[in-house]
């Protein structure tokens, strides 16, 4: 117990230190990352909106209330362009599940998602670059958004205007620290997952660090996809989307999955019913996605409310849980479980902030889902994987310990006192066992001569120093027995598997010699035994204590000839 008295504060000690050595390189690469005042202009003022028919207006589009713009909608921004300040100049905006066009004096220069609404697939989001080239000035730009599904999205992003490699710079300086996080935690998931086959084999086949790696991942994939790190990587908006929504959908189920495999009895069942219809609703939206019943990003909706269903679930299953073992030992404030407990609950409060901050923004009033962001989820997501990393920690050297603690007991259990043999319990185990196999086997019955008269005449502690040193020769002589016990009293047992039964009389007669090495040595008393042997096969069908009363039936008589023979010599020498 003082061991995990020490081990508990150091641990929490280094991941504190580890956690700030995190934010501390993040917030430094962040900081790296420069954009001139100049090289980049917030594009939003003085636009003419177009909002389904309605014309009007606009000051600063980002507080263009525009609603929810549904499946076929149009909404159109125009401008007339004066002279921007940039050669080449490159207008930026983000959009979601929108077809658009972009015209230059009714030229068309740009156009996006209408070959996937064609097809009946998923308009992914995306970051549009768009060149105006260097005749632009005095022309009339026109952007025009098409809803490509039903709720297809609400308000409108800010656009940007200056050289594409800048306003790319600046768009990852804007959601710099929640993208090296989610870099941190998916390098993080990828060593945990590696490492997961090796932990499952050699380590009690646990699966919490598997769950805990593709916790990991799933979180990091969904906030790079959400600010389009793998469109910016691999210049592929649909992977970028789709990697988005599968993350999305299963971060719920590899939570129920770690907790499935943590829990036991009752909550395990609950767990594992979660985890599997997360897993149902994840591969029915596949296969309804293909066969073009409906779009995958038709079930966000349906994730949200579930994950807010399984929120309030796991939390009373959490709270309840607590409640029952708050008085165990093994669960003190930074015990394993609390520190899991800990940070998902950190992570779902912060991710349900998000979720209800989402929504409201997109169904509600105001600048729309465009600019939702994932601030409480990123940090909810570091602060939770940190915890499931230092809560392994804290249940591998817990695990351990009682492991020891067991294997401790155990050996207490199956151990003589005296002589550090096995115990009659653990004898009677091993004849059990070997009964069950049916293989070849045999047992020495042994009686240790004269005990009790060194008991009585000499003093038990004579008689315990005989008890041990015999016991000693036992272990020298029969090094490879595969057991030798001590039944009680003054009888001991040796038991040889297999190969180790062969010229069983060549080992009794180096027992005799060893025993009279110790007693050239020894002053107080001479060690005798008498001993019996029986082979399994002499007992065909037969139980183990059944060979064990041959080798003991056999034992007795050789100890009644030595009784026979003391007694003559008794009689010779009156």
């Amino acid at each position: 117990m003082k061991y995990q008295r020490l081990v508990k504060p150091i641990v929490i000690f280094f991941a504190l230190i580890i956690a700030v050595i995190i934010m501390f390189a993040v917030i430094i690469a962040h900081d790296q990352m420069h954009v001139g005042t100049n090289s980049v202009l917030l594009y939003n003022s003085n636009w003419t909106l177009n909002n389904k028919g309605s014309i009007s207006e606009c000051d600063d589009i980002s507080d263009a209330d525009i609603g929810l713009v549904n499946d076929k909608d149009i909404v159109s921004l125009s401008k007339s362009l004066d002279y921007l300040g940039f050669d080449n100049p490159c207008i930026s905006f983000y959009t979601i599940h929108a077809i658009v066009y972009v015209y230059l004096d009714d030229k068309l220069i740009y156009s996006f998602g209408q070959d996937y609404y064609d097809n009946q697939n998923s308009i992914p989001k995306r970051i549009h670059y768009i060149s105006l080239g260097n005749d632009y000035i005095g022309k009339t730009l026109r952007i025009n958004l098409i809803g490509g599904r039903r709720a297809s999205f609400s308000g409108l992003a800010d656009i940007y205007i200056g050289n594409r490699a800048d306003i790319l710079t600046l768009r990852i300086h804007q959601s710099g620290i929640a993208i090296l996080i989610g870099f941190f935690l998916f390098t993080l998931g990828i060593v945990l997952v590696i490492l997961s086959p090796y932990l499952f084999f050699y380590h009690n086949k646990d699966l919490r660090i598997l769950f805990s790696g593709l916790i990991s991942l799933m979180l990091a994939i969904c906030v790079m996809a959400f600010y389009g790190v793998f469109d910016m990587l691999v210049n592929d908006s649909l992977l970028n989307t789709l990697l988005e929504y599968v993350s999305l959908y299963n971060i719920p189920t590899v939570i129920t999955g770690y907790l499935m495999s943590v829990y036991s009895g009752k909550e395990k069942k609950i767990f594992l019913g979660m985890f599997i219809i997360d897993l149902f609703l994840f591969l029915s939206s596949i296969v309804v996605h293909f066969a073009h019943l409906a779009r995958f990003s038709d079930f966000t909706i349906v994730l949200h409310i579930a994950a807010i269903i399984e929120f309030i679930i796991t939390f009373i299953i959490l709270l309840l849980d607590y409640q029952k073992h708050k008085k165990d030992i093994s669960l003190q404030a930074y015990s394993a479980e609390n520190i899991f407990i800990m940070g998902l609950v950190i992570f779902m409060a912060l991710s349900l902030v998000d979720i209800v901050r989402y929504n409201f923004k997109k169904f509600g009033h105001g600048s729309g889902e465009a600019h939702a962001s994932l601030v409480g989820f990123t940090i909810g997501a570091l602060i939770f994987v940190v915890c499931l990393l230092v809560s392994y920690l804290f249940y591998n050297i817990f695990s351990r310990n009682i492991a020891s603690m067991q294997s401790q007991i155990m050996d207490l259990a199956f151990t003589d006192a005296l002589t550090g043999l096995s115990n009659r319990a653990r004898c009677e185990q091993l004849m059990n066992a070997i009964s069950e196999e049916h293989g070849n086997y045999a047992i020495i019955s042994l009686d240790l001569n004269r005990l009790k008269y060194v008991n009585d005449n000499l003093g038990h502690h004579e008689g315990d120093r005989l008890l041990t040193g015999f016991s000693t020769i036992l272990t020298d002589c029969f090094w490879d027995a595969n057991l030798i016990g001590r039944m009680g009293g003054d009888e001991f047992i040796v038991i040889l598997m297999e190969d180790r039964t062969v010229n069983l009389t060549k080992r009794i007669h180096e027992l005799y010699s060893m025993i009279n090495e110790w007693n050239h040595k020894e002053q107080m008393f001479k060690y005798s035994v008498s001993y019996g042997y029986a082979y399994s096969h002499e007992v065909p069908n037969g139980q183990a204590n059944e060979v064990y009363m041959l080798a003991d039936n056999r034992m007795y008589e050789m100890k009644r000839e030595h009784h026979l023979r003391d007694e003559k010599e008794v009689l010779n020498n009156a």
